[in-house]
């Protein structure tokens, strides 16, 4: 529970001795000022009651902690940099959706774009519920010509993979830039093949540990002048001192 947390300016907690201090050695004079002769009356003063002592100190205590300035350290999971995939999916039925889904599922840090000649552009983005939605929702079409567009899907991309998956994979030949690497999913064994080019295509840590600080000082100032505003109001009460 309190594994990473410290306090930025520990040496701060001899304020603390100050105030015990000045309880002890500086004791209120001000009642001598309106009565010279206070000793006369005694005892017989209403004393503060136990709450209003635990409030004054306990803003003291609040305060000093907060000056303090407590903070929590928290681990963030490593960031990678993936792919700009490109998925073109030539007539996809029920199983050619089963097998996009499971290459999604093996690339969690590209950026997947979808194109479906003549039905389906869709940008690259990192939403793949949202795409496989949109490609479940594709009916099964019969077999079209792919137009050039597909050149705009990762024309300022650099880290660039075309993944095709079709059952007649050379009518793209001629629209595929020669600049960009591209894949064909085979018919059979694609199992086999997908878990072989997600080794091949690593990915690259841009954060492998990071620690992020959590400053926790808020919580303390808070409860602080809760008890300063409770100490208050007892002192405003008449025949509290």
């Amino acid at each position: 529970m309190f594994e990473g947390f410290y306090f930025e300016f520990p040496k701060l907690s001899f304020l603390l001795f100050v105030f015990l201090a000045c309880e002890n050695l500086c004791p209120l004079r001000s009642q001598m000022l309106y009565f010279p002769h206070i000793s006369h009356f005694g005892d017989s003063g209403v004393k503060s009651p136990a709450w209003m002592w635990i409030s004054k100190w306990l803003m003291i205590v609040f305060l000093i902690v907060a000056l303090m300035s407590p903070v929590k350290e928290i681990q963030e999971p490593p960031r990678f940099e993936g792919y700009s995939t490109l998925i073109v999916a030539d007539s996809p039925d029920e199983e050619m959706r089963e097998k996009i889904a499971t290459f999604i599922a093996l690339r969690p840090f590209d950026a997947i774009a979808l194109y479906v000649p003549d039905r389906v552009k869709v940008p690259l983005t990192k939403d793949y519920e949202a795409l496989l939605s949109i490609l479940h929702q594709l009916p099964k079409t019969p077999h079209v010509q792919i137009d050039y567009t597909i050149k705009e899907f990762l024309s300022t991309q650099e880290r660039r993979w075309i993944v095709i998956f079709s059952n007649h994979p050379k009518t793209f030949v001629h629209s595929i830039p020669t600049q960009i690497e591209s894949s064909v999913v085979p018919e059979k064994q694609w199992r086999e093949w997908m878990k072989k080019s997600n080794h091949e295509h690593d990915l690259i840590p841009i954060v492998t540990e990071a620690t992020r600080l959590k400053y926790l000082y808020f919580y303390p100032l808070f409860f602080g002048f809760i008890a300063m505003f409770v100490y208050l109001f007892g002192r405003n009460q008449r025949g509290f001192l």
